[in-house]
C-alpha cells in the first residue's frame, strides 16, 4: 500500500505539538546564532509553490482516509492502526501519524508553517499558500509561523493586513532578549528597536504575537540587563504570549567556545530563576499570558495572565527560592532527570529515582552539582 507523503521540518514550538506541520521554507535565513546548532551546515531555501501545494494535497488525502474510520466523532483506532501498519516507509508512517494526531488529539484546529523564518517570504506569496491550505483543509482554525524580529520589522502594514485576511493567526518570534549587548553576544542579528517595531506591527495587525525569552542568555555578566531590557520590549509590544526558554550553553556550539575562553560565564539554575523573577516584576500594563511550557525550564508553573496574575507568579517563585538549599537541589535534580512536575510533588517520584536524586545531592559539591545539571540539560537542546 503506497500513499502520498509530505515534507516535515526538524522543529516546531511546543504549543504546536498537535498541529499539521507545513514546510514552506527550509532551514534558517540567518543561521549565525552562537547558541543554535540546528541548521548548521544547511543553506536556507524556499520551496516551490507547486511542491507546497502537493504537500497540502497529501495532508488532505490522509485526512480523508482517517476520517473515513470515524464513528460518532471518534477515530476507530483499530482501523487506523491496521492501515498504518501496511505503510512501507518511515516517511509515509510519519506523515500518516501526524495527520492522525492532528485529528485525534488536535481536534483538526491548527497548522504551523516551517522552518525557522517563513515570514521572510513576500506577503502575497505566503498569503497564497495560506489561502490554499485553508481551501483544501477548511477545518483549520489557526495558522502560525516563526518569524525573526528583523524580518517582522520590515513587513509593511499592508503586508500584515494581507496575511491576516488570508488566515495567519499567530507569529512565534525568538526575541531571546531585549538587551542589545546580549543580542550581540548571541550573534542574533537583530536589535531591540527591530523587536519593538516588528512586535507593534504584528499586534496592530490583529495577528497574535508569541515572543520567547531566554533567562541566562547574558550570563552572569548581564543578568540584570537581560531581564530589564526584555521587560522593556514586553512593555512596549504587549505580546499575547511570553514564553520562557531557559538558556543553556549547548556543547559544541559557538557559545561553548566563548565559555571555554572565559568570555561567557553561565548562570546557575537558581540565578536563571531569579532573572525570571526580575523580568516579571518589571512587566507593566500588559494583558498577555506568560508560559513556562518547556521541560528545559526549572519551574513549570510560572504561568498566568500578565494583568492579573503577576503577584501570584512572584509568590510562587519566592516559595521556591525560600526553600532550604537541599530541598531546592532535590527538585532541581529530579527535574533535570526528566521529572515533569512541580517542586511540591517530589513524593510522586519512585523510590529508585528518589534514591538517585538524594545520592547526587548529598555527594556532589555545588560545582559538581551544576555540571551534572548541565549534562542533563544538554539532552534536551
Amino acid at each position: 500500500m503506497s500513499l502520498k507523503t509530505f515534507d516535515i521540518g526538524p522543529i516546531r514550538p511546543p504549543s504546536e505539538a498537535v498541529s499539521l506541520l507545513l514546510r514552506v521554507t527550509e532551514n534558517c535565513t540567518w543561521n549565525k546564532c552562537r547558541f543554535c546548532t540546528l541548521y548548521k551546515g544547511h543553506n536556507f531555501k524556499t520551496r516551490t509553490i507547486e511542491d507546497i501545494k502537493k504537500d497540502i494535497d497529501a495532508m488532505a488525502f490522509y485526512r480523508d482516509m482517517i476520517l473515513s474510520y470515524t464513528e460518532n466523532g471518534k477515530v476507530d483506532y483499530n482501523k487506523a492502526t491496521a492501515d498504518y501498519e501496511k505503510l512501507e516507509t518511515y516517511q509515509e508512517k510519519s506523515c500518516y501519524n501526524m495527520v492522525y494526531t492532528w485529528i485525534a488529539f488536535g481536534k483538526m484546529k491548527s497548522m504551523f508553517l516551517q522552518d525557522a523564518n517563513t515570514m521572510v517570504l513576500k506577503s502575497d506569496r505566503l498569503s497564497h499558500i495560506i489561502s490554499y491550505a485553508k481551501e483544501k483543509i477548511p477545518e483549520i482554525q489557526r495558522i502560525t509561523s516563526y518569524g525573526r524580529a528583523d524580518t517582522l520589522s520590515r513587513i509593511t502594514d499592508e503586508g500584515y493586513k494581507e496575511l491576516k485576511n488570508a488566515g495567519l493567526s499567530r507569529i512565534h518570534s525568538g526575541f531571546e532578549t531585549g538587551s542589545d549587548r546580549v543580542l550581540k553576544i548571541l550573534n542574533k542579528g537583530t536589535n531591540q528597536s527591530q523587536q519593538i517595531e516588528g512586535g507593534i506591527k504584528v499586534k496592530n495587525s490583529g495577528i497574535e504575537l508569541s515572543m520567547y525569552f531566554m533567562p541566562g542568555a547574558g550570563g552572569k555578566e548581564f543578568m540584570e540587563e537581560n531581564a530589564l531590557e526584555t521587560a522593556k520590549v514586553i512593555n512596549e509590544t504587549n505580546p499575547d504570549f511570553v514564553r520562557l526558554r531557559t538558556f543553556v550553553v549547548k556543547e559544541g556550539s559557538l557559545m561553548d567556545e566563548l565559555k571555554s575562553k572565559g568570555e561567557f560565564t553561565e548562570c546557575t539554575d537558581i540565578e536563571k530563576v531569579e532573572e525570571i523573577r526580575l523580568l516579571i516584576e518589571n512587566i507593566k500594563n500588559c494583558d498577555g499570558y506568560i508560559a513556562s511550557d518547556q521541560i528545559i525550564n526549572l519551574l513549570e508553573n510560572v504561568k498566568g495572565k500578565l494583568d492579573t496574575d503577576i503577584p501570584k507568579i512572584i509568590g510562587y517563585i519566592d516559595s521556591f527560592l525560600n526553600l532550604p538549599r537541599i530541598e531546592q537541589k532535590r527538585y532541581q535534580m529530579a527535574r533535570r532527570m526528566g521529572f515533569n512536575g512541580d517542586f511540591t510533588q517530589l513524593s510522586m517520584l519512585s523510590d529508585e529515582d528518589l534514591n538517585r536524586v538524594n545520592m547526587y545531592c548529598n555527594s556532589l559539591d555545588e560545582n559538581g552539582f551544576e555540571e551534572l545539571l548541565r549534562k542533563y540539560l544538554n539532552l534536551y537542546i
